[in-house]
């Protein structure tokens, strides 16, 4: 396997985990955070994208830095599908300011069903990490072998 090959295949596999990962932890809603992770591969490259607010899922989200910030329509909607998915009747608007005030429960440690960090990235992208470790280590010692022995057995005499 050539090392385009490589990161493409690591960069799909890191994508799935992490859709995995997000559902497997209970912090699935709408789906639409698993549905705007893309990614790209080149020859020597391989990025993974997601949406602004996916690094809340790891830590949650602070306060806003302005104590008298007001959440705009788009926090609103969001929060309104989120509250929907999750079957709450919670007032949207309400969250959303509360979150502006205080942050997430997760951000402050007071979401009972997570430790903070929580692992969702972190844990998928570690073993994506060390994947990708072993196997670059492999090929460039394949590489290696396949060069530096060719030349040997080309010239010995024997």
């Amino acid at each position: 396997m050539n090392l385009a090959q490589l990161l493409h295949t690591e960069i799909n596999r890191t994508q799935q985990e992490l859709g995995q990962a997000i559902t497997s932890k209970g912090q699935r809603a709408t789906g639409r955070t698993i549905a705007a992770l893309r990614h790209e591969s080149a020859p020597e490259l391989a990025r993974l994208y997601g949406p602004s607010h996916i690094g809340a899922l790891e830590e949650g989200s602070g306060p806003a830095a302005d104590p008298k910030a007001k959440p705009g329509r788009a926090m609103v909607a969001d929060i309104t599908a989120w509250l929907q998915a999750r079957g709450s009747d919670a007032n949207p608007w309400a969250v959303a300011t509360t979150i502006l005030r205080r942050g997430t429960r997760l951000s402050r440690g007071e979401d009972p069903r997570f430790g903070k960090p929580t692992g969702t990235l972190r844990d998928v992208l570690a073993a994506s990490k060390d994947r990708l470790r072993l196997a670059l280590g492999g090929e460039v010692r394949r590489s290696i072998r396949s060069e530096v022995l060719s030349g040997f057995t080309s010239s010995t005499a024997y």
